[in-house]
């Protein structure tokens, strides 16, 4: 297993909040260089991973601004997400975002192993 962050993402962010999550995620990449390495290919998504210099990376953590709808099984939660980070120093820049977004999206639920 390993030490997992979770959040339930319920709707699309409306175009005002994905640009407030994207200039946070740019004083993240800022402040966190040489911690986390940026992943992401398109405007709608944030992808990124802790550098794996050292063995610090573990799983990318990924953020979409439209919701997933496509279920791949029949009782699959759509909004359930989840980022294992093992508690590598990446951690903190996934838990800064989730707790960030939940700050301005109070019905976006974040959780963690802790």
């Amino acid at each position: 297993m390993g030490y997992t962050n979770y959040w339930h993402q319920h709707r699309d962010f409306t175009k005002i909040e994905w640009g407030q999550i994207k200039e946070e995620y740019d004083y993240i990449k800022e402040v966190c260089e040489g911690v986390i390495v940026d992943e992401t290919i398109t405007a709608d998504k944030i992808v990124f991973n802790g550098n794996s210099k050292d063995n610090q990376d573990h799983e990318p953590f990924v953020i979409e601004k439209i919701a997933k709808t496509k279920k791949d099984y029949k009782e699959q939660d759509m909004s359930f997400n989840f980022c294992k980070t093992a508690m590598k120093p990446y951690d903190l820049a996934v838990w800064h975002m989730l707790c960030f977004i939940n700050r301005i999206c109070p019905e976006f639920p974040i959780s963690r192993d802790r």
